[in-house]
């Protein structure tokens, strides 16, 4: 394709050299050449139509040699060649636009699904995504699929990052404040099939061999009959070779790291969990599981003060953590610290309940605009007037 548009200035060139021999004047020519590509215009509208994709592919060619530079010329040109699945041209085609073109944002939004689909690019597909929020901070799609991508690859921090990011720029989905909501405890019933797709394209990317590891010991869309009927049970690390695999192959990564730890605790190993916690990365101090895991390692040997404070730290890193406030309240039972143990234990309710409800949805996109407002009170009861102000502003816009 590259070749046949490249011959668009030989093109325009001879035409110049044959009207100016037939007497017709530079005014004459841009007159014939605004009457052409109109005529091209409508025939490729009109084969858009119809599903004539040859045609189509033809009229477009013909545009792009008289205006390479036509945002609508290649978008019929990458629409042409998409229907005859051949996504490698309709992907050069969208991303051919100039910046300046008022359709080019369009262009790399459609870029962004063909390479997160038939293309099979994700990591493209971020560069595309950060290309979109450069030209344009606003475009809440962009936005959107990033969050989903660190999400599915179990990127937390990123995805955290990400979200606050649109929630200041008032370009937040309200898909983005249900996956904050249950930031701790990512589940996704289509988490293995996707991230194990998303590895043929790259199979060295350590957070998509992560992601598959973690979601298939956790039982997310396995076919065997050893598959758990909980996609998110925690399955004995040793039954999954991939989690000890990457255990090895990446020491340093938080993921691996924090399921490990789930398994120690819920068979109460204080010697593993020691272990673990002396092995945490550089970087896990900004996760708020690791400071849970700790709470709870203090809290079973009771040192109450220091598991008090470990989760006190959880919370200011995820303050949607239920789970480290229900523990925090047990531990200020064991202090007698009742009054604030029972707020906590009313939060630790509530917070439970909004991510059982979020996490039964289908898709993340269909928060209602009821839990909307559930969740911009929650965020409000928990000190985290970004979100709560973010969620408001929202639903003023609807």
């Amino acid at each position: 394709m590259v070749s046949k548009l490249d011959r668009s200035t030989i093109v325009t060139l001879c035409i110049l050299v044959l009207l100016c021999l037939a007497g017709v004047s530079v005014p004459g020519y841009r007159s014939w050449k605004a009457r052409q590509q109109e005529t091209l215009k409508v025939r490729c509208a009109q084969a858009l139509k119809d599903k004539e994709w040859d045609q189509l592919e033809t009229c477009a060619t013909a545009w792009l040699d008289l205006d390479k530079k036509n945002g609508f010329a290649w978008l019929y040109l990458g629409a042409a060649y998409q229907a005859k699945g051949d996504f490698e041209l309709a992907a050069e085609c969208l991303n051919s636009l100039d910046e300046s073109d008022p359709k080019c944002l369009e262009a790399l939004l459609e870029l962004v699904e063909m390479q997160l689909g038939k293309l099979n690019r994700p990591l493209e597909a971020v560069a595309t995504c950060r290309r979109i929020i450069k030209i344009d901070p606003d475009i809440t799609k962009a936005h959107q699929r990033l969050t989903f991508f660190y999400a599915m690859t179990l990127q937390r921090r990123e995805m955290i990052r990400c979200i606050r990011a649109s929630i200041d720029l008032n370009a937040a989905e309200p898909e983005a404040y249900a996956y904050l909501l249950m930031a701790s405890a990512l589940r996704f019933s289509n988490g293995y099939r996707i991230n194990s797709h998303w590895l043929k394209s790259d199979p060295n990317y350590e957070h998509f061999q992560v992601a598959c590891a973690v979601f298939l010991a956790k039982g997310s869309s396995r076919d065997d009959a050893s598959a758990s009927d909980d996609p998110g049970a925690v399955v004995d690390p040793t039954l999954e070779p991939l989690v000890l695999e990457c255990r090895e192959r990446f020491p340093n990564n938080t993921e691996i790291l924090a399921y490990l730890l789930e398994f120690a605790v819920e068979r109460g190993d204080l010697d593993e969990i020691a272990d673990l916690l002396s092995a945490a990365p550089a970087g896990a101090e900004l996760d708020s599981r690791f400071w849970r895991y700790k709470g709870w390692y203090h809290a079973a040997v009771e040192e109450f003060e220091y598991a008090e404070k470990a989760y006190r730290e959880s919370l200011r890193w995820d303050p949607y953590d239920w789970r480290s406030r229900h523990q925090l309240a047990a531990v200020l039972r064991r202090q007698n610290k009742l009054d604030e143990m029972q707020l906590l234990t009313e939060l630790a309710l509530e917070g439970k309940k909004l991510e059982q409800e979020v996490q039964a949805l289908a898709n993340a996109a269909d928060v209602s605009v009821e839990m909307a407002r559930r969740i911009s009170d929650f965020a409000n009861r928990v000190g985290d007037s970004q979100v709560a102000d973010g969620i408001r502003n929202s639903l003023e816009k609807l």
